[in-house]
């Protein structure tokens, strides 16, 4: 009988916590926020619209430690003019690094092997919100950046005038839209179930 007592104990004991959590404990803070860029080579821009470069909106990996890089910050569904990102602290660098490539203050390389290094005229070239920015590798991706790296020898003046209208600015509408791979998080309400679980799992 003592153990029956017990096991009842401990079973209100749990319910009375979940219940407790289920009310008083807010959701999680998810990070899902985005971004324009768009990067230009000798005045063309290059074209990442392959499915190689994008994320696959399959992809389901909510526990943070089955989060992978390339789910932090990525490009979705063969739109080139939009990052989505899903970490506060996902860099430009890691952008790139997901898409094979890299860039710094002297030089771009691009996802098929080619390297451009700055000499004499042709330099790197930076640019966030119509500003010249030095190297934006480690910056953090903020929401609604407008990002233009671009590769060549035209001038600041030039490259602001040619190539930084061309970076789309829609970044905006799509921070008021769901994530296309819905459970990395996006402005929808946690659900009934969700909101449960977590009750009950922390």
């Amino acid at each position: 009988m003592k153990w029956v007592v017990g096991g009842v104990g401990v079973v209100v004991g749990v319910l009375g916590l979940a219940a407790f959590r289920f009310a008083t404990v807010p959701p999680p803070v998810i990070t899902h926020h985005h971004a324009n860029w768009a990067v230009f080579v000798h005045g063309q821009r290059l074209d990442l619209t392959e499915e190689r470069f994008m994320e696959d909106v399959a992809s389901c990996r909510t526990s943070p430690e089955a989060i992978r890089p390339q789910d932090r910050i990525h490009l979705h569904e063969g739109d080139h003019d939009v990052i989505h990102v899903h970490h506060p602290a996902a860099t430009w660098g890691q952008l790139l690094a997901n898409l094979t490539m890299a860039a710094g203050e002297d030089y771009l390389f691009l996802p098929d092997g080619t390297k451009h290094l700055a000499r004499g005229d042709s330099t790197v070239k930076f640019f966030r919100n119509g500003r010249q920015d030095f190297n934006l590798a480690n910056e953090p991706v903020r929401s609604t950046d407008r990002v233009l790296i671009s590769f060549g020898s035209e001038t600041p003046d030039q490259v602001l005038a040619d190539q930084f209208g061309r970076v789309a600015d829609n970044a905006e509408e799509h921070n008021s839209k769901a994530d296309p791979a819905a459970c990395m998080g996006g402005h929808e309400s946690e659900t009934f179930g969700a909101r449960l679980k977590r009750a009950f799992t922390g």
